[in-house]
């Protein structure tokens, strides 16, 4: 490899120990490695050999190197060392113990509403901070950004960047970027602004909030083209219509209709979020796009056998106590199935909701249902590790009420318990109360 000195064969530049590769792809390869030196991990970015002698391709290789080097910023990955020479080229970086959005994605689908306002929340605070150096990212998308165990998110890979005023490395009216997520102006060959990277974004979180790309067609090229002439398909009804509107908005295909800014971006979702959860009232004057738009129909949304089914919540008659949701019947206070309820993995780094898979009983599963109960307001948006403390889920997701709920409670000692919520059309939400044995994947159910 690369750097590797005589002195100290198994080491980079005789500091850094390259551990295990973790990406790879046509210009090099990204390693987990450890900086003997500072004792930390951090990740090296290796260039081929052959681009490292390609003169124009060591310049961009620099100019992301100090690109990400000038931006200091929770959310964008440090740098913390660059060597170029005759042994080849790479970037030392901040090691995020993490995975990029895109494998998430892959994962699970798509995301819930509250979870895709909390990571592009976050990435409008991170390209605020580039931007405030003058530079466009230009390739904003789920594999540059990098979310941690905790749910916090990072904004990487500069190597298309651009600073205000920097000698263009690519010939006038050539594409740069990924196609898929390219602002419209991007496609016509004009210069990248800042808000052509809030189109990006907005294009991510279309793409979490459904699990597609808002524009697609036989190729990506093609997909590109059709933002051109014609807007991105309306969000379906299960997304909240003020949260549709900051995505459309977003995706506008005029520049100077989009949000003026990262940071206007940012402010709008925080303030829908806020909206949203009924904690702040929007502030006087608000742009009515921003949390009056349309009012689909409330949905209950009930995971089937094979996919989500979408039916109308039916309110108590009595105005009193909701109704039993489909599928559960009432208990001593709380839900439980009517017919067992297994579940694959629920929960993305950070406890972020989405929309879980059901299985049958006969196929590998992790999780099952054993009760379920109604979601206090106060509780809608907390993480998985706090939701568990929560009074009103920890009075139901308890080993008191697993034994009652199991057939042979001897059978279900020592099971672990996630709670799980789940929302019910637009204000209702339950938690359902799962159990399982910690051991990985099994056959059968327990409940029900």
């Amino acid at each position: 490899m690369a750097g590797m000195t005589a002195t100290h064969p198994g080491l980079l530049n005789g500091r850094y120990r390259m551990d295990e590769r973790i990406g790879a792809g046509g210009m090099g390869e990204v390693w987990r490695a450890t900086d003997v030196v500072l004792g930390r991990p951090v990740a090296v970015k290796t260039v081929l050999a052959a681009l490292a002698d390609d003169e124009d391709f060591t310049r961009r290789f620099l100019a992301e190197a100090r690109a990400m080097a000038g931006v200091r910023h929770p959310g964008v990955v440090a740098i913390h060392d660059f060597q170029h020479g005759p042994d080849g080229a790479y970037l030392v970086m901040e090691y995020v113990d993490g995975e990029p959005l895109s494998k998430v994605l892959t994962r699970y689908g798509r995301l819930s509403a509250p979870a895709t306002l909390h990571l592009v929340g976050q990435a409008t605070n991170a390209l605020h901070a580039v931007h405030g150096r003058g530079i466009v990212h230009r390739d904003v998308k789920p594999g540059n950004l990098l979310v941690r165990p905790d749910g916090t998110l990072l904004l990487t890979d500069f190597g298309i960047a651009r600073r205000d005023g920097a000698t263009a490395l690519t010939a006038t009216g050539a594409v740069i970027g990924t196609l898929s997520y390219l602002a419209p102006e991007q496609v016509l060959g004009h210069p990248a602004t800042p808000r052509s990277d809030v189109y990006a974004l907005g294009v991510v979180a279309y793409e979490c909030l459904t699990g597609r790309r808002p524009f697609l067609a036989e190729n990506p090229f093609a997909a590109a083209m059709m933002r051109l002439s014609q807007p991105p398909p309306p969000l379906g009804p299960e997304v909240p219509a003020p949260v549709a509107a900051l995505i459309e908005r977003a995706l506008a295909a005029d520049p100077e209709a989009r949000w003026a800014s990262a940071a206007a971006f940012g402010a709008a979702i925080a303030q829908v979020a806020a909206a949203l959860r009924g904690t702040v009232a929007p502030p006087p004057g608000a742009e009515p796009t921003v949390v009056q738009q349309r009012t689909p129909t409330p949905t209950l949304i009930e995971p089937g056998n094979a996919a989500t089914v979408v039916v109308t919540p039916t309110p108590s008659p009595s105005g009193g106590a909701p109704t039993v949701p489909a599928g559960f019947v009432a208990r001593d206070g709380y839900y439980v199935p009517a017919s067992p309820m297994c579940w694959g993995g629920l929960v993305i780094p950070g406890g972020l909701g989405r929309t879980p898979k059901r299985y049958r009983p006969d196929e590998e599963h992790y999780w099952e249902t054993f009760a379920a109960g109604e979601l206090p307001e106060d509780a809608v948006y907390l993480r998985q590790e706090e939701l568990i403390e929560h009074p009103v889920v920890a009075a139901v997701c308890n080993a008191r009420v697993l034994a009652a709920c199991s057939r042979d409670p001897r059978r279900t000692v020592g099971w672990e318990l996630e709670p799980w919520p789940v929302q019910l059309g637009r204000d209702r939400w339950i938690f359902h109360c799962l159990a399982g044995p910690g051991t990985g994947e099994w056959f059968g159910t327990e409940f029900g």
